[in-house]
């Protein structure tokens, strides 16, 4: 039987905001451009399995009987989908950039 991958997301939602937080109090700080880099770098990824993860939901939803409000919920998160690969476009052009 398949698990619920739910947790997986908590931790990976746990871990960007202590990061956030880390810098925002002055725990953490982007005190040199290989940091950035690598962050960025280690960001692309989150995204891109972001993305990939909310299609996989919108499928799944999908495949679990249409309604009004599924089918609202499976546009929505299908157009969050795109929006993250957008972002994953920006992200990778500016890491590009940071050579």
């Amino acid at each position: 039987m398949a698990q619920n991958p739910a947790p997986h997301a908590r931790v990976a939602a746990d871990a960007m905001a202590r990061l956030v937080n880390d810098v925002r109090t002055g725990r953490a700080a982007w005190s040199h451009p290989h940091t950035i880099t690598t962050a960025a770098d280690d960001v692309v990824r989150v995204a891109e399995e972001m993305a990939t993860a909310l299609q996989q939901m919108a499928a799944a939803l999908g495949q679990m009987g249409r309604q009004p409000r599924t089918d609202q919920a499976i546009g929505a998160l299908h157009q969050a989908g795109q929006s993250v690969n957008t972002a994953v476009r920006h992200l990778r052009r500016a890491r590009q950039t940071m050579h």
